[in-house]
């Protein structure tokens, strides 16, 4: 049987290696995989949608990458405006703070776009990283002004808030070109609940008809899906586990 396994991806990123060996250990099969590296052993859903190399479809993977980045921006977006509003005296602590979240966000942001893998030239593609070039620059035109006075550093964090519009224009184009069905194509965590989805529902169906054992590590919202039925996918061959449940086994025998 294939074990559907859940994760956070910073988490399990950690510890790979004692990962497997406790995989290794419990299910008795060398077999494991990290999210975008099970392979496309079942193409009946694919018929349509050519060059699909992994079993996580890689243009929902793109567009939930990029609105997952989108969110992380527009919370540091929320923050910034509270940030510019200091004065000038009292600015030093909090900018430095805020400094540091940039840099989060820039980081996150580059590890979903090469995750997703955007070299092809399609729609998707050309979308995604149309809204990630907005995203970078933005920041980029914030940490240009590290060493400034004070006061143009805050101008530059209420530009950097003003900066999530540019981010957000650029959205609907690729809510359209990856077909999601959202209420406003501008609204970055509706995007990301979708494309979630239809990943998690796309998981089930190569998990299910893959005929494979051992172990498939993916993010745990896509297990919780798959086990409240949002997506509608009969599992019968497949062993789903939350990350919690994974976690105490593997407390338990790292102990």
């Amino acid at each position: 049987m294939l074990n559907l396994v859940g994760e956070y991806h910073s988490d399990s990123d950690a510890r790979r290696d004692e990962e497997r060996a406790f995989c290794l250990a419990k299910v008795k099969d060398p077999n494991y995989w990290v999210e975008h590296l099970f392979p496309d052993v079942y193409d009946g859903e694919l018929k349509n949608l050519p060059d699909v190399s992994g079993a996580d479809l890689m243009e929902y993977r793109a567009a939930h990458g990029v609105a997952l980045a989108i969110k992380k921006f527009e919370r540091l977006g929320e923050e910034a405006i509270t940030v510019s509003t200091l004065s000038v005296n009292s600015a030093d602590g909090p900018l430095a703070a805020f400094h540091d979240k940039v840099r989060e966000v820039v980081e996150f942001a580059s590890t979903v776009s090469k995750r997703a893998r955007l070299d092809a030239d399609n729609e998707v593609n050309v979308a995604a990283r149309a809204v990630y070039r907005a995203l970078i620059d933005a920041c980029r035109a914030y940490t240009a002004a590290g060493n400034a006075p004070t006061k143009d550093r805050l101008t530059a964090v209420r530009n950097l808030a003003n900066g999530r519009i540019g981010v957000r224009d650029r959205l609907p184009a690729l809510a359209k070109a990856v077909g999601a069905d959202v209420a406003d194509d501008r609204d970055a965590a509706e995007l990301a609940t979708c494309m979630r989805r239809r990943r998690s529902g796309f998981m089930g169906v190569a998990a299910e008809h893959s005929g494979l054992i051992g172990v498939w590590k993916v993010g745990n919202g896509h297990v919780e899906d798959l086990r409240n039925g949002t997506p509608k996918v009969a599992l019968s061959r497949v062993h789903l586990v939350t990350a919690e449940d994974f976690e105490t086994e593997f407390d338990a025998w790292r102990t």
